[in-house]
């Protein structure tokens, strides 16, 4: 079958909170239009089932219009789940029910999931594509650059996290948890699935997919917001803007100011005035790549993020790196990058050329096309 004989549906209706962001809204119609750049008939899931439009790819992120799979998948239609975070932490049970299926495909955003996922659903259609940007919503707009530093992005107590884990779980799971904690955070730029290799392997145990799920998330979300906080706490002494849900009011201090929640539309207006945007890439996505990054390089803001090997391979010096074991060069980094303004707005430039040419969703459209057989 041609590219001219395909009719893609987008799944874009999900019932799971996006927190308001709308992240998952925005991925699905950014999805849609690279299609229909690409030439390829691309409407929405509603939209061909109430006008009985025939598509031969279903595709969406995460559980979006997941009461329709079922009769999808029974059609003998691919179906392709793309998981915007690790498989591991949100779509677990949702890849097992329909995992079986040979016409379920999924598409995971981080490359350190390709093991764990062969693994535990040797059956299963996978593969790896990262994240990608609408050059239609995140663009420079020329305004005046009103703050120094900006960070978008939610929080977990994970002190909470942590207490909640020692109060409701066997002493052994917990004290595993709290093991392999502290050797993510000895070793940031390894994923989890080598992390778990190495401690099963040196305490001979043999881990399922429900305990590597449940210890792949747990772990995961107190390395992401341990490292979260220590970078805002780093920058004390400068002017630091944080967007996002949580409890930030627990952990800013000095001149970071919290201004509350937004909406993944209004964060591209919040690039667009920011000399730099901070990045702390998610250890669940440890070998992908951010929609945070690819956002602000974008909108040509200059993106100052923890050294991740990922971020690294694709953008080079176009970046600014601190170091994301110690994080004692946080305050170094931030303060070089601020006042050489010539240097940062030249690798953002950089930076925008290699978002606007291979990371588009109209790049990403093609590369499902390549990769998917009908």
């Amino acid at each position: 079958m041609n590219d001219k004989e395909l009719i893609v549906a987008i799944h874009s209706n999900t019932t799971v909170c996006d927190n308001s962001f709308g992240m998952v809204e925005a991925f699905s119609q950014g999805l849609l239009k690279g299609f229909m750049q690409s030439g390829v008939k691309a409407y929405s899931t509603e939209e061909c089932l109430e006008k009985d439009i025939p598509f031969n790819l279903a595709i969406g992120f995460d559980s979006a219009d997941l009461k329709h799979w079922q009769k999808i998948l029974n059609q003998k239609i691919n179906n392709i789940m793309w998981s915007v975070d690790s498989v591991f932490v949100d779509n677990y049970k949702i890849v097992k029910n329909f995992a079986a299926f040979p016409n379920f495909i999924v598409f995971e955003s981080s490359q350190s999931d390709l093991q764990s996922t062969g693994t535990y659903f040797p059956t299963l259609k996978h593969g790896y594509i990262p994240h990608a940007v609408d050059l239609d919503l995140f663009y420079k707009k020329d305004v005046e650059k009103e703050n120094d530093f900006v960070f978008i992005a939610s929080v977990f107590d994970y002190e909470q996290i942590i207490e909640n884990l020692k109060s409701t779980i066997p002493e052994s799971v917990y004290n595993l948890i709290m093991d392999m904690q502290a050797l993510c955070l000895k070793n940031p730029s390894i994923g989890f699935w080598q992390v778990s290799q190495a401690v099963s392997q040196a305490c001979e145990l043999k881990l399922d997919a429900e305990q590597y799920m449940l210890l792949f998330k747990n772990v995961a979300d107190i390395v992401t917001n341990q490292h979260k906080i220590k970078v805002v706490q780093a920058l004390s002494d400068f002017d630091l803007k944080i967007y996002g849900n949580g409890p930030w009011e627990k952990y800013v201090s000095g001149n970071v100011k919290y201004m509350g929640t937004c909406s993944y539309k209004d964060s591209a207006e919040i690039l667009q005035k920011s000399k730099i945007a901070l990045h702390v890439h998610p250890f669940s996505l440890c070998s992908g790549l951010h929609t945070r990054v690819l956002n602000a390089a974008a909108t040509e803001t200059f993106v100052l993020s923890t050294n991740t090997l990922s971020l690294n391979l694709e953008f080079g010096d176009t970046l600014g790196y601190f170091d994301n074991q110690t994080f004692d060069d946080v305050s170094q980094k931030a303060e070089y990058f601020l006042n050489n303004e010539e240097e940062r707005q030249e690798k953002a430039r950089n930076a925008y050329e290699i978002v606007s040419n291979k990371h588009t969703w109209k790049n990403r459209a093609k590369s499902i096309l390549e990769i998917v057989s009908f």
